[in-house]
């Protein structure tokens, strides 16, 4: 079940059949006048820079790529909702704490009670691994692509996240879309790399405490 996501990413994408011998001369190439402008790097994709948003309702520290651009509600749901306007991308986080000993798959559906979540069901599963985020949690990170895009539809990408350990529970869910399934495969690379993997919880959070001299 475990890939590489970087190998994923590349399976994902394809390689083209070797090309075929060429049988006319090649073409000029254009004048740097008529050169067609490139495209804008995607804002999420690129991860030129990252701004850190610390939860103090959750106990956490969150790396968000192009994070000036989302829009971050900490208070007003049961959820941290983050949402990137300008790539249509909304991003879920919480910690939360359950009366019995609770399993990944228990807390996961706890967190399907409260709102309606990204299902797996028609969806191309990229890959999925397990990361100890927080620390102990028994995390299982997977990345799906919703089905192959038909008459330039945009393609759907998700990160469902889900732990558990001791009576704590915890959830990370990224949706995004683009035209480009490419982009799209980008930016959850980013997501799980650059953020998910970097987030920091209370125990890393508390400042360490000073050891007293001995007389």
């Amino acid at each position: 079940m475990r890939a590489p996501f970087a190998l994923a990413l590349a399976l994902l994408c394809g390689c083209g059949s070797a090309p075929s011998p060429q049988t006319n001369p090649p073409r000029p190439l254009p004048s740097a006048g008529s050169a067609a402008p490139k495209p804008a790097p995607d804002a999420i994709a690129a991860a030129s820079s990252f701004t850190t948003f610390t939860s103090a309702r959750f106990d956490l520290s969150l790396p968000l790529p192009d994070g000036s651009a989302f829009r971050v509600d900490d208070r007003t749901e049961r959820w941290l909702v983050a949402r990137h306007e300008a790539t249509s991308s909304v991003l879920l986080v919480r910690t939360w704490r359950e009366d019995e000993v609770g399993s990944r798959a228990r807390c996961e559906a706890r967190a399907r009670t409260w709102r309606d979540l990204p299902s797996r069901d028609g969806r191309r599963l990229v890959s999925a691994s397990h990361i100890a985020v927080p620390p102990d949690h028994d995390t299982l990170v997977e990345v799906l692509l919703g089905p192959h895009s038909t008459n330039g539809e945009p393609t759907d990408g998700f990160v469902l996240a889900f732990g558990g350990w001791a009576k704590k529970c915890f959830a990370y869910v990224f949706a995004t879309r683009d035209a480009n399934e490419r982009v799209v495969m980008e930016r959850l690379a980013v997501m799980v790399d650059g953020s998910l993997r970097r987030m920091r919880f209370q125990s890393e959070l508390a400042p360490a405490r000073s050891r007293e001299r001995l007389p």
